[in-house]
């Protein structure tokens, strides 16, 4: 790691926090930018809504930079 962590309060609870990475997950998350994420499916991405259940459980974030469900928008 270029920076040392810090902590920051998201959600009601203290996590650590790399800077470096949180500024790109958003834009860079291949999950976050699929179109079948976005679709109007019932089900969606099943591989994206177990990732996200995992995350909201663990109060954790991650960037998905490799999938070969990826769909372009």
């Amino acid at each position: 790691m270029q920076k040392h962590p810090v902590q920051e309060n998201h959600h009601e609870k203290e996590v650590w926090v790399n800077q470096n990475t949180e500024s790109l997950r958003r834009e860079e998350c291949l999950c976050l930018n699929c179109s079948d994420l976005k679709s109007e499916k019932p089900d969606g991405c099943p591989v994206a809504k177990r990732l996200y259940e995992i995350c909201l459980g663990a109060n954790i974030a991650l960037a998905v930079t490799r999938c070969p469900y990826w769909v372009n928008n």
